[in-house]
């Protein structure tokens, strides 16, 4: 009901001022639904980038506009901490002060985490780091501005849309679609919707029953590397319908989102699957982070320092724990060793056709374990890689 009620609405004023009113306040409502409470954050955020974004472009001053942005992350990533890892944080901390024999109990506080936090905090640093690099001018229109941070389609999932790629879409009067661009739309939208209700789903419920089995004990040999198969085929069904669903309904109003996931398990190399998984934010990290950080430009060892503390600032990125953080760190170690020793090419240049292939198997392998990680937790991680060690 919502899509075609929005859809109609932003047709009926789309030559009009109140288009992006529209587009706003219906992305407020879909958000909001999860809980009024969200909205908190989500304008919090918004507005001060909105301001800050001003003040950067109408300064000369270079350090006050570096402190503008330095203002502007600290607030996007404080706000990020407190509803994503304080919990975790307070509670490792009782963990440590327990093991050393200290007496003190920290109080802790379930904080609700609003959906897409991670997303739309990276989303609105962008843009003041687009503003801050000259890239981009900031917007003065509000509305324009709040529609590019809220809008519905990606806003709980991604992709991670930069100002300059979503922001000027929506700036813009948009031509009506074509029928033939119509239905790519709803075909776009019905096959995101297979992929999560016939794919995804069923791998999770394969997931679910080994899991189940592996916490009783009963889990057959081998058992593992199913999960971690099932597992594979559910993360990327489930998050690459979302983005498919996205990209359907945002082209229903004429807008362009960029596909963020391109066949990532047919990769060769950990950098080729970083060029293909989650492009949004792979893109994200190495030009807002591994760039920052100096990436290959200071010489083999900081470039792999460099690698290395990016993935796994991008596993923390995923989640609070110490798993995502592994996991983050396994993804590190494996584009360093082979940027040391590039496999893939070795296989190519030795075995053609048979090598790409053996290439994209041994890749996928890396990938699937590294799920384990993402998927387990401290008490079930064992039991999965005893189950793969049987197989």
């Amino acid at each position: 009901v919502f899509l075609p009620v929005v859809v109609g609405l932003y047709y009926v004023f789309r030559t009009s001022p109140f288009a992006n009113v529209i587009i706003m306040l219906a992305s407020y409502y879909f958000y909001g639904s999860a809980g009024i409470f969200y909205l908190l954050p989500l304008m919090f955020t918004s507005i001060v980038d909105y301001v800050v974004g001003i003040k950067i472009e109408e300064s000369d001053d270079q350090r006050k506009r570096f402190a503008l942005l330095m203002a502007s992350v600290v607030a996007n990533l404080g706000l990020l901490f407190f509803f994503k890892y304080a919990t975790w944080v307070l509670v490792s901390t009782n963990h440590l002060l327990a093991a050393v024999g200290a007496t003190v109990v920290l109080p802790i506080v379930t904080i609700p985490l609003p959906p897409g936090i991670s997303f739309y905090t990276f989303q609105t640093m962008s843009y003041t780091i687009e503003v801050y690099r000259r890239e981009m001018k900031a917007s003065r229109n509000i509305v324009n501005y709040m529609s590019f941070v809220t809008f519905w389609p990606h806003l709980v999932a991604g992709p991670i849309m930069r100002a300059h790629v979503l922001l000027t879409q929506l700036e813009r009067l948009r031509p009506v679609i074509s029928a033939d661009e119509a239905r790519y739309a709803i075909l776009l939208i019905t096959w995101g919707l297979a992929k999560k209700l016939v794919l995804a789903d069923n791998f999770g419920n394969i997931v679910d029953s080994i899991d189940s089995q592996s916490r009783s004990g009963t889990a057959w040999a081998g058992a593992g590397l199913l999960f971690a198969y099932a597992f594979a085929g559910q993360i990327y069904c489930d998050f690459s319908a979302y983005t498919t669903i996205a990209r359907g309904s945002a082209k229903l109003i004429g807008v362009e989102l960029p596909r963020n996931f391109l066949t990532p398990y047919f990769s060769q190399s950990p950098s080729e699957f970083w060029r293909r998984w989650h492009i949004s934010l792979s893109t994200w990290l190495r030009d807002y982070l591994y760039f920052t950080l100096g990436g290959n430009r200071k010489g083999r060892a900081r470039e792999y320092l460099n690698l290395f503390l990016t993935m796994v600032l991008g596993g923390i990125w995923h989640g609070a724990g110490i798993l995502f953080l592994l996991w983050g760190a396994w993804h590190g170690l494996i584009l360093i060793l082979y940027r040391v020793f590039p496999l893939d090419k070795l296989l190519s240049e030795r075995l053609g056709f048979i090598g790409r292939g053996l290439s994209i198997f041994i890749m996928f392998q890396l990938v699937c374990f590294g799920w384990l990680m993402f998927r387990a937790d401290t008490t079930t991680f064992g039991p999965f890689l005893h189950s793969i060690g049987a197989m």
